[in-house]
């Protein structure tokens, strides 16, 4: 992909769970990790396709049982969608924020723009898993007012069993951001069975304080099962159980801890 260009699939507005204020979330096709639990399946292969939605399927109007996901735009083209809600950021304290997928793999679109965005005056934050090389992670977060970074496990087996990376380059990566003082919001998904071992959990709340005053937020993600649909309609077997629900009394556990270490925290339902 050019950097001009993108592969996007959704712009998202009045979002206000993708960083401060009321924001507009740009969703990029592309996803070098596969999270077994992953809600956007449709956005992990860097690449235009269709979904199947056979309950649409009728003889009177098959065509309006596929939909299509991703699309080229450009960067001026973006860029004028994405100001036509800068009345909205200013009041609520907002932005745009660039996710995925991953967009940090179409780092020099993702720059481009953002620097635009910050030059008009839009807060710009990035959501990544940060597996990427430290030298565009670092021009990344150069061109962003905020990281919002995933740490999906400390302990480097069990992030390979759940998303198929080691995460030495994610956890190296986070400190490096970190290290420019760049605000950070981290972001913790627990998925029983899979990353919710309480030594485990606890160990990526140690290496969180580690990175300082950098975190403004820590916010602990429920798993849930809204994306199972999706891997129906693309052909693919969701492999985790449909009824997985999270235990409370962890949730609340891991709540406590990472309360007790001086964190904002924030349990996302």
């Amino acid at each position: 992909m050019m950097k001009d260009k993108a592969l996007i699939s959704t712009i998202q507005f009045y979002s206000t769970k993708d960083g401060p204020g009321i924001r507009t979330t740009v969703f990029f096709v592309g996803c070098n990790l596969k999270c077994k639990w992953c809600s956007n399946p449709e956005l992990i292969e860097p690449k235009v396709k269709d979904m199947y939605f056979k309950e649409r399927d009728t003889q009177t109007y098959p065509d309006e049982a596929y939909e299509r996901v991703g699309y080229e735009i450009t960067v001026g083209e973006l860029f004028e969608r994405l100001m036509r809600d800068k009345v909205f950021y200013d009041t609520s304290g907002g932005g745009v924020t660039f996710s995925g997928g991953e967009a940090a793999l179409q780092s020099e679109f993702v720059i481009k723009i953002s620097r635009r965005l910050r030059e008009a005056g839009v807060h710009v934050a990035l959501d990544t898993a940060g597996d990427i090389p430290s030298y565009k992670m670092k021009e990344l977060a150069e061109s962003v007012d905020m990281v919002l970074y995933d740490i999906k496990a400390y302990d480097g087996e069990i992030h390979n069993r759940c998303t198929g990376v080691d995460n030495k380059r994610i956890l190296e990566n986070a400190q490096l951001i970190s290290d420019m003082d760049k605000d950070m919001i981290i972001r913790m998904i627990i998925v029983p069975g899979y990353n919710d071992a309480l030594e485990d959990v606890y160990k990526r709340v140690d290496f969180i304080e580690g990175l300082g005053k950098a975190v403004k937020r820590l916010d602990i993600l429920r798993y849930h099962n809204l994306g199972a649909g999706k891997y129906e309609r693309l052909g693919i077997e969701y492999t985790i159980p449909i009824d997985l629900a999270c235990d409370e009394e962890s949730i609340d556990l891991i709540y406590s801890y990472a309360l007790n270490k001086g964190f904002h925290v924030n349990i996302e339902p």
